[in-house]
């Protein structure tokens, strides 16, 4: 498909207008929802952001289908369209969404969330942007055309990956809480890798963690389990920085929408330290 300058600006703009919803949050436990797994959880405003964002999208791209972590088990058409050439150009899109990356964060009021949509087409990711609504801070990408980070200014500036060496570099990694059972192989991983790093991190936003290894304060992100709508648009924005973004072992990531996989996700010479300190091997009774 044959996405325009305009379509971006708009997409953007929906995310950042679903950010200013999160922002008017307020008694958030009271909407909370508890999901299948340990410690997963679902708030109004998780449910509200992302019928914001389908509302908006579906116009911005008619005839495009959905994958949204709220909405999960089907992929949800919203074509709110009657041109039907349109529909049939972009019947192949898809878009990834997760509404509030880090929702337990959101919902004790640790402000480090962030919405995430990518836009897909034949299989692959063209489009992403991850925005944080509490630093106003929105990372995107398209592909073939680079990284960027809108802040302040409102000015974009391109992004890329460190080329620090993994000893000279911050780590930042997430512990997979809905999947207790990979607490061992986590921590055992993190600190094998504080001791060859500079320090480690924890954020509890995937997100926003693998868009710090994209623009280069951090050199290197893992996590043992993550769905397609955690990495998405981050994966894209990590990739047109310069990085790569692959499993804990080094293969590629599935394709398919429905299976979790371990990420690894760093600029070049990190991941080159890890491969050669030979780290995945502490995990690798655990990947999938």
């Amino acid at each position: 498909m044959n996405l325009t300058k305009s379509q971006e600006e708009q997409i953007i703009a929906a995310v950042m207008e679903a950010g200013s919803y999160i922002l008017t949050a307020h008694d958030i436990k009271k909407g909370v929802v508890a999901k299948p797994g340990d410690d997963n959880f679902v708030t109004e405003y998780d449910i509200g952001a992302q019928k914001m964002l389908m509302n908006h999208l579906s116009i911005i791209v008619p005839g495009a289908r959905f994958l949204a972590e709220e909405d999960a088990s089907v992929e949800v058409s919203a074509d709110t369209s009657t041109d039907k050439t349109a529909d049939n150009t972009n019947s192949g899109a898809i878009f990834i969404i997760d509404p509030i990356d880090g929702t337990t964060n959101f919902i004790y009021g640790y402000r480090k969330s962030a919405i995430s949509v990518a836009l897909a087409f034949g299989g692959s990711v063209i489009f992403g942007c991850v925005y944080d609504p509490y630093l106003d801070e929105l990372f995107y990408a398209r592909r073939g055309v680079g990284a960027f980070l809108l802040a302040g200014d409102g000015t974009p500036h391109q992004i890329h990956v460190s080329e620090r060496p993994l000893y000279d570099s911050l780590v930042s990694f997430g512990t997979s809480p809905y999947e207790k059972h990979l607490s061992e192989p986590t921590f055992r991983l993190a600190e094998a890798l504080f001791h060859r790093s500079r320090d480690v991190r924890r954020s509890g936003s995937a997100a926003l963690d693998i868009c710090y290894v994209a623009s280069g304060r951090c050199g290197l992100f893992f996590e043992m389990s993550l769905s397609t709508w955690d990495f998405a648009a981050a994966a894209l924005i990590l990739t047109e920085a310069g990085g790569k973004i692959t499993t804990i072992d080094g293969k590629e990531l599935p394709s398919s929408d429905g299976v979790k996989s371990s990420v690894l996700a760093g600029g070049e010479r990190a991941l080159a330290d890890f491969a050669l300190e030979g780290l995945a091997d502490i995990v690798k009774d655990y990947l999938q």
